[in-house]
């Protein structure tokens, strides 16, 4: 048994190559089966209902300002129990500031090694790119510090945070250098392994895939519908296609 487990950030970064997650908002069992049996990954939003109880999807909050209907997925800990009998990595997304003590019992189950840890930070909430209508779910933010201090506890988990609003020109218009900065800076002042900018990612390029990479920090990018082909540096990246998603064992 190895008492000293890699981080899949660290692996990542030894295989020199980037590494693309199975994204979904939805875990069924054809799904998660697949996922297993393909050695892939599985993606797990964590929420908290109006009883207290931890279940798999966004929040009531979104549900109510949404209108959109909960997601039918399996139970919490049934896809906990199945991805932690394999070998699979695993997205786990915080989408209430109360599940983080779920959090940590998701990670302590299945292994901090296999595990990449999310959520929206309230430090990196924008207004730049929001829209006159677009509702704000206030139970998706919690502080950065919540990323800090589970790498503290369990330092073979990797970590991400997600902003939201930022420019959509931000990567391509020469204005906004100090708040690329300032993102940068509270990523790496909370020493969070990773960071996901949500902007057009076609707008991303390899010039900055380095800007991240000399503070230690790998940018997440959803890769669905972008030509990656040009990008050599190391990402993390997201599809909505299992097919597409990395294998496991190439790390």
């Amino acid at each position: 048994m190895n008492n000293n487990p890699q981080s899949l950030v660290r692996r990542i970064l030894n295989s020199e190559k980037p590494f693309v997650f199975y994204h979904t908002h939805i875990v069924n069992e054809e799904n998660l089966q697949h996922a297993i049996a393909e050695e892939k990954s599985m993606d797990l939003d964590v929420s908290i209902d109006d009883e207290g109880n931890p279940y798999l999807g966004h929040s009531p909050e979104y549900h109510r300002k949404s209108g959109e209907p909960y997601f039918d997925s399996v139970p919490l800990w049934r896809a906990v129990d199945l991805i932690s009998k394999s070998n699979i990595a695993v997205m786990v997304d915080c989408k209430h500031y109360d599940a983080w003590p779920v959090i940590e019992e998701i990670v302590e189950k299945i292994g901090p090694e296999r595990c990449r840890v999310g959520s929206y930070v309230s430090e990196l909430k924008f207004e730049h790119s929001r829209g006159g209508e677009e509702p704000d779910y206030l139970t998706d933010w919690s502080p950065a510090e919540k990323l800090r201090l589970l790498k503290e506890k369990y330092p073979a988990v990797t970590t991400v945070v997600y902003a939201r609003w930022l420019p959509n020109d931000l990567l391509v218009s020469g204005e906004y250098k100090k708040l690329i900065e300032h993102v940068r800076d509270v990523v790496s002042t909370h020493h969070v392994d990773s960071v996901s900018l949500n902007i057009p990612y076609e707008t991303v390029t390899n010039e900055w895939l380095r800007y991240f990479r000399i503070k230690n920090i790998i940018p997440a990018i959803n890769v669905n519908n972008i030509d990656t082909t040009k990008l050599t540096e190391v990402y993390i990246g997201e599809t909505d296609y299992l097919e597409n998603a990395s294998n496991v064992t190439q790390l």
